[in-house]
């Protein structure tokens, strides 16, 4: 038998000791004037909750503390404990407190004699159904309809307690899905004209809704290599480096023209007359690499053929204004096909300002829409890298009413969140649709390298895989130290083609360029060489990678990875926007948490089917309705009474 304390007893207990404090008595005195049967031991684990005395010692042992009987006759009752375990889940059902103690001894002796009887086997559903309402009489509680009772109880639910308890949890799955309270639920199902209309929203909906639409093919594919022409701040600084491209090949042919007019002049003769473009003609140089050397002393000579070469080298290609003027009509026409698409599915909040957001989102985008989970659904979906509008106030526009449109949210958790994207979830969450937030992770199935999993093992389990891949892991070490170790250590064990392809496969949602920005000039010179071979030029079988270079982006590939596990773990537990109150309804709404395309896919056809499978997780503050996949939590309803009863007469109050 258990020796953990029942609340149930406890209370007995606790009346009993009373009564044994009265009288002056030790529990040594009170077990002696019992009888032989009644130990110290029997007394104190009463007092203490832990264990009840059959209902003749008890008896005994109320006549002897001077009890009255009416009251000793409802804790005897044999099936007292029963009865106190239905009160119990009862009490979850109604969404309430619920106990005996306002009525009188007869009638409390009367209700446990009542719960007795229906959970005994043999009622018939209209029984049942007569008889569970008689009992909620005593609680105060109004009855609850036939529809309520067959959908929620049915026949045969009440053979047990822990029958009862489990139809208890499956009503609050479901009502935690629409309501803000298992008080609001029960209030408005019980006598509900017709439930299902009250539970349509948990329907599930037939994908046919999705694929007799017509394929999705209005919008043009904007080639990967063109994307952040659309980028406000990657196409302005192509514009700059047009300008000032041409800015100094202007200089240079004026430079040139200077030198053939004053062929017994130096380049400092150059510098006297015209010092400040003499300057600027340095600076710009330096700024494009250039190999030609200009001095500006007495004993600096240089050629004007030379010069005047370089002039032509260094002119701007119109072609470039003329790409990023095509990508951005590509992008308009994408545009006019968004807002007259009658149709939107699916919202990506995202932040694009470099080459590698607008790489990472689409490679994102398109994995996740030709996954066979949703590739055949014909969803429509606002891609934004496929789109552009010059005016920034009509960009907002734009989103503002895509996302409102749309029936989820997709958030693309980077390296750092921005204002606008955090409002897109924030509001998408307030309008009570689902946002799922994608977190990068580093994975290579291949080579079985995959953080996520990693992240999940305890620290035991770390040192033990660490033995087990013949690594000498740091002493006392644990967590993120550890994964550290072992992520580095099979990336550094890897063939080179294989880390060159993980390289390739990461580089954008890690923002590797990013990383280097802590580095010295000539180590970061070095790596961003190999990534712009690697990620701009056209790949080449005999691409090397230099081992200081391997060194490096192994240590940052591991860094982003660890850091992005941290983000992850933040946004299934304490991020701001994990929880956001539906402003219709006061229901809380969390977020889902992937780490790849794939599960995006799955957790968006079971959002869209409404097939998507929950668990009820109760702990000591919340009743948390888990996603089964991701392990997020969808549904909060806190145990906190005050905030509860606050919130439910204030929300909604004029």
């Amino acid at each position: 038998m258990s020796d953990s304390v029942n609340p149930n007893i406890k209370k007995v207990g606790e009346i009993f000791a009373q009564y044994r404090h009265r009288k002056g008595w030790n529990r040594q005195r009170l077990a002696k004037k019992v009888s032989d049967e009644i130990t110290v031991s029997t007394i104190a684990l009463l007092e203490q909750g832990k264990r009840l005395p059959s209902g003749n010692l008890l008896s005994e042992i109320a006549d002897c503390l001077e009890i009255p009987e009416s009251t000793s006759s409802v804790f005897s009752h044999s099936g007292y404990l029963e009865a106190m375990e239905f009160q119990v889940q009862l009490g979850e059902f109604l969404g309430k407190s619920v106990h005996l103690d306002d009525l009188d001894e007869v009638s409390q002796k009367m209700a446990i004699e009542a719960i007795s009887l229906l959970l005994c086997r043999g009622m018939s559903l209209e029984q049942a159904y007569s008889h569970f309402n008689s009992i909620l009489t005593f609680y105060g509680e109004k009855s609850v309809s036939r529809d309520f009772f067959r959908h929620f109880l049915g026949e045969g639910n009440f053979s047990s307690v822990e029958d009862f308890k489990r139809k208890v949890k499956e009503f609050q799955e479901i009502a935690i899905r629409i309501y803000g309270s298992f008080r609001q639920a029960f209030k408005v199902l019980r006598s509900a004209p017709d439930i299902r209309v009250e539970l349509a929203p948990l329907k599930a909906v037939d994908e046919i809704l999705f694929t007799k639409r017509r394929p999705f093919f209005s919008v043009e594919n904007i080639p990967a290599d063109r994307l952040d022409d659309l980028g406000y701040i990657s196409a302005e600084r192509i514009r700059l480096d047009h300008r000032e491209r041409q800015g100094l090949s202007t200089k240079l042919h004026q430079f040139a023209q200077w030198l053939k007019e004053h062929p017994e002049e130096s380049a400092h003769g150059y510098a006297q007359v015209s010092l400040k473009n003499f300057r600027r003609i340095q600076t710009l140089l330096r700024h494009f690499d250039s190999p030609l050397e200009i001095e500006d002393t007495l004993f600096s000579s240089i050629d004007a053929e030379a010069v005047e070469k370089e002039a032509i080298h260094i002119a701007p290609k119109d072609s470039d204004l003329a790409r990023i003027q095509e990508t951005q009509e590509m992008g308009l026409r994408n545009l006019a096909a968004y807002l007259t698409e009658p149709h939107m599915d699916i919202y990506i909040a995202t932040s694009m300002r470099e080459r590698a957001d607008f790489i990472s989102v689409n490679a994102f985008v398109t994995d996740l829409f030709q996954d066979s989970a949703i590739s055949h659904l014909n969803l429509r979906y606002f891609n934004p890298t496929q789109s552009w509008v010059a005016d920034r106030v009509a960009k907002g526009l734009v989103e503002a009413l895509i996302l409102k449109r749309s029936k989820i949210s997709i958030y693309m958790a980077q390296k750092t969140d921005t204002f606008g994207k955090d409002s897109e979830a924030s509001v998408s969450l307030g309008q009570g649709k689902p946002v799922i937030v994608y977190v990068p992770k580093l994975l290579d199935l291949e080579n079985k390298i995959d953080s996520e999993e990693l992240m999940k093992m305890a620290d035991h389990q770390l040192q033990d895989l660490g033995v087990a891949l013949g690594i000498d892991l740091e002493e006392g070490g644990e967590g993120a130290s550890l994964a550290t170790q072992i992520l580095t250590h099979q990336l550094q064990g890897l063939p080179q083609e294989s880390l060159i392809k993980i390289i390739d496969k990461h580089w954008a949602d890690f923002d590797l360029y990013g990383e280097l920005k802590d580095l010295e000039l000539s180590q970061r010179e070095n790596v961003e060489s190999y990534l712009n071979l690697l990620t701009l030029e056209e790949k080449k079988e005999s691409s090397f990678l230099d081992s200081l270079v391997a060194k490096i982006l192994i240590e940052k590939l591991v860094q982003v990875a660890l850091f992005f596990e941290k983000r992850a773990k933040t946004f299934k537990e304490i991020h701001p926007l994990a929880l956001q109150v539906i402003l219709s309804s006061g229901v809380l709404n969390g977020i889902l948490v992937v780490r790849s395309a794939g599960a995006c896919a799955r957790v968006v056809y079971e959002l869209l089917t409404n097939t998507i499978k929950t668990t009820l997780i109760v702990d000591e503050h919340n009743y948390k309705l888990i996603e089964e996949n991701t392990g997020s939590t969808l549904r909060v309803i806190s145990k906190h009474k005050l905030l509860t009863n606050a919130f439910w007469t204030q929300y909604f109050a004029d």
